[in-house]
């Protein structure tokens, strides 16, 4: 797989974010890097970095919640694998409840004081506004009216979302050992590396996405509530470990 412009560009400006949240956000994409270079005479290695890259990333956006305030944000465990594995799967299911697709948004690059700052942007007829703060335009429907999102947010929480949430944790650990480790018959091999890349790249570049969203932007309401659910979800896969 390889990245398109505007891939390009939020690592760019992920990579351009300060302190240690923006030493994580580096530290991942120098993972991609590696494993885009490695992905033909290692492709073993490269699908580690990849899954590397994808818990760096989150580790990034820990810290920046961390950074902004956010209540309970000292209950998230940057060195723990289901607390930043567990990340992408809850944002893929939060995307779903909330009907994100249904809403015709665009994520657009300003300038701001020689800044580059990745906002949201809804277009309502001829008609196009950036909600500021970025991720309040989640509390719209597609006609632009009002809406109660929180119990969409709390559906994620079921124990539906749980078991598809636990199950991609499980799944990535059970890959990460095959990928490390020789069995009693095999070295440790990938079948098809482009499909590991392309899902693990593929959920690297979604969190630093939502990372920018966050870093760069005062503190958001649907953030509040979605980490407040999240911890609620880890709380819940304790439970079936």
């Amino acid at each position: 797989m390889g990245l398109s412009d505007f891939q390009k560009k939020v690592f760019e400006m992920s990579s351009r974010t300060k302190g240690h949240s923006g030493f994580a956000a580096k530290s991942s994409i120098r993972y991609v890097e590696r494993a885009f270079e490695l992905a033909r005479t290692m492709p073993e290695v490269a699908a580690f970095l990849a899954i590397t890259a994808e818990e760096e990333a989150a580790t990034a956006l820990f810290i920046a919640i961390k950074s902004k305030g956010y209540l309970r944000s000292n209950e998230l465990r940057m060195h723990d694998h289901k607390h930043k594995g567990g990340l992408y799967p809850f944002l893929t299911l939060l995307g779903v409840a909330l009907k994100v697709s249904e809403i015709p948004y665009q994520l657009v690059v300003e300038s701001c004081n020689g800044r580059d700052i990745l906002k949201t942007q809804l277009q309502i007829g001829d008609f196009s506004f950036q909600p500021e703060p970025p991720l309040s335009q989640v509390n719209v429907d597609a006609s632009g009216n009002a809406k109660d999102y929180l119990h969409e947010v709390r559906a994620v929480a079921s124990e539906r979302g749980i078991t598809s949430i636990f199950q991609y944790i499980k799944d990535t650990a059970n890959k990460r050992n095959l990928l490390l480790y020789a069995s009693a018959t095999n070295l440790p091999s990938v079948e098809n590396i482009q499909s590991e890349l392309q899902r693990h790249i593929g959920a690297t570049i979604l969190i630093h996405i939502i990372y920018l969203l966050i870093a760069q932007h005062g503190k958001q309401n649907l953030v509040e509530e979605c980490l407040d659910v999240y911890l609620k979800v880890q709380h819940n896969l304790e439970n079936k470990t």
